[in-house]
């Protein structure tokens, strides 16, 4: 049995991210979100979103029953770097792998939806806008009561902000 791990979200400007787990064989599946709180203040400075990365994997792992003789295809994407090592030092049979596919297209779909929950818009509105120039544009069309979905931590945030003022 083969199971993918994959992200979405990670390099969104808005919202927190997902976590996916996969089983290929079987289609089941299950989703984890790292809060957009993982990614303001100094929650980010404490880079709490890696924590928060492993917390969902395994919490994926004893959800899905996953044992340590299925291979575990995990993202290269910075997001799952810790979750790879730990997946290695828990004698996971680990690979990186790069994602593509269905497995890609559920965790997309499922970061839309937790955009949706946030309160970001409707469905069909997040879809629409999903790309960081058109993220960008909703922020400062009314920056005051929607900056709350930024990833603030970033530093690039802060150069943005600061010439929006």
């Amino acid at each position: 049995m083969v199971v993918e791990v994959d992200d979405a979200g990670w390099g969104d400007l808005i919202g927190g991210a997902v976590i996916v787990l996969r089983r290929l064989e079987s289609d089941e599946r299950f989703t984890g979100e790292i809060p957009l709180s993982a990614f303001q203040g100094s929650a980010f400075s404490e880079k709490q979103y890696l924590v928060e990365a492993i917390r969902i994997v395994r919490e994926g792992i004893s959800t899905l029953k996953i044992n340590k003789d299925e291979e575990l295809r995990v993202c290269t994407g910075y997001i799952l770097s810790g979750v790879r090592a730990g997946l290695v030092n828990e004698g996971f049979t680990m690979k990186p792998f790069r994602i593509v596919g269905k497995t890609q297209e559920f965790a997309e779909t499922e970061f839309v939806k937790s955009l949706v929950r946030l309160g970001v818009g409707a469905l069909t509105e997040v879809k629409s806008m999903r790309s960081y120039k058109g993220f960008l544009k909703w922020i400062l069309a009314d920056l005051e009561n929607r900056e709350r979905y930024v990833k603030t931590g970033w530093a690039s945030w802060s150069k943005l902000r600061s010439r929006a003022d």
